[in-house]
């Protein structure tokens, strides 16, 4: 063996753990990106080459870099935000309904009984001009919390419709990130290498989106993912996306 083959075995040698140290630098800088996965460098040994006293070998090679990454978890991950933030959503809006039909003498109910008893109490004595006074007493009290109720409705279904803007604006701007990262890794993939950071942050805009709508993803051979929403309805096909919209149910 010449000095020029240990040159190339040492100079790949020093390359492989070039790629090393730069993937490690790469992981501990990112290690607080959102999203992120950790890289690793994968190695080969170099084939060896023929002589009359065998194959000598020929150092390593630099075949690829991998990230720590489970399709499986990663959709069911997804799927536990999805429910969450739908659950977060309800509950939420529970809570502005209780504000609006309060329990104990504040609420409706508790109006409407009182009106209710007032009229037994008319249907005993209807000739009684104080037990009139009562039930339109009672009814007026009645009148008025419904309105109260029907006005902080009203206000609540405007909230949610604003709510359901700006969702759907999110929606469709997430959408429209992954139509092009899409793009970007369908480019990159028949170079046989996976391009971790595009797919890194292609599943955190997958990740975010499952939060406004329960999703089903299909991954195409070219590394682009087709989305489909609840119901089966397509979302983003390769590097196009379908733009939702809000509009108001006129039942």
């Amino acid at each position: 063996m010449g000095a020029s083959a240990l040159f190339s075995i040492g100079t790949k040698a020093m390359s492989a753990s070039y790629a090393a140290l730069a993937t490690t630098g790469h992981n501990i800088s990112n290690a607080n990106v959102k999203g992120y996965s950790r890289q690793q460098v994968e190695l080969a040994t170099s084939v060896g080459q023929y002589s009359g006293g065998g194959y000598i070998g020929k150092g390593v090679d630099v075949t690829t870099v991998t990230r720590a990454h489970d399709a499986f978890l990663t959709r069911e991950a997804a799927t536990s935000r999805s429910l969450a933030a739908m659950d977060a959503t309800r509950l939420q809006m529970l809570r502005q309904l209780e504000t609006v039909f309060p329990t104990g003498e504040q609420g409706v109910g508790y109006a409407a009984g009182e009106f209710l008893n007032a009229m037994v109490d008319l249907s005993a004595r209807p000739g009684d001009a104080a037990t009139r006074q009562v039930v339109l007493a009672r009814a007026g009290e009645v009148a008025t919390r419904f309105a109260a109720a029907g006005a902080q409705l009203d206000v609540l279904q405007q909230q949610v419709g604003e709510d359901l803007r700006a969702s759907v604006a999110q929606i469709n701007q997430l959408a429209g990130s992954i139509a092009e990262l899409n793009q970007r890794i369908a480019l990159v993939a028949g170079q046989g290498h996976s391009p971790n950071d595009l797919l890194d942050q292609r599943d955190q805009a997958l990740s975010d989106l499952s939060q406004h709508l329960q999703l089903s993803t299909v991954q195409a051979d070219d590394g682009s993912v087709t989305v489909f929403v609840a119901g089966g309805q397509r979302l983003v096909m390769g590097g196009q996306s379908q733009p939702l919209t809000v509009q108001v149910d006129s039942t």
